[in-house]
């Protein structure tokens, strides 16, 4: 065996994901809830965009030691990678998107997902639980400003 693969492990990917159905159009939900620095209201904590116009290859910052860049948009959708904070040493990315289920109805999705390989056992299941009920009260929040008349 070389030197790389002894340094090569195999990684082990949580994958978390929180949906809800949200009761109007596609269009005017993604314009409540699709900002990439709106994150912040639905996690009751502050965001700020540090870098770029809030597009691809933008930076945010989320709290005091999180950064995120955006590294995939649709017109309904966006996906980040956390590139310094808590997270990132485990890959750690999300991905928020819309797809529409009728014409006036549609379903918000938010996945997670991030590389368990380094975490214990204690830890991995710590960490899973709390980043799917924050992020579950997150889509929860998400839902009630989309559907604000």
């Amino acid at each position: 065996m070389d030197a790389l693969t002894q340094e090569l492990r195999t990684p082990f990917f949580a994958v978390i994901v929180c949906r809800t159905n949200i009761g109007k159009p596609i269009d005017e939900a993604w314009r409540r809830i699709g900002g990439f620095v709106d994150a912040g209201r639905f996690l009751n904590i502050p965001c700020t965009l540090i870098s770029g116009e809030g597009e691809l290859g933008s930076v945010r910052q989320v709290g005091d030691s999180i950064l995120e860049a955006m590294a995939g948009r649709t017109d309904h959708s966006y996906t980040y990678a956390q590139i310094a904070g808590p997270m990132a040493q485990f890959a750690y990315h999300g991905c928020v998107s819309l797809s529409s289920s009728s014409f006036d109805r549609c379903v918000l999705t938010y996945t997670i997902l991030y590389d368990q390989s380094l975490m214990e056992q204690a830890q991995r299941d710590g960490e899973k639980e709390r980043i799917s009920q924050r992020f579950q009260k997150a889509v929860e929040a998400m839902k009630r400003e989309a559907e604000i008349s």
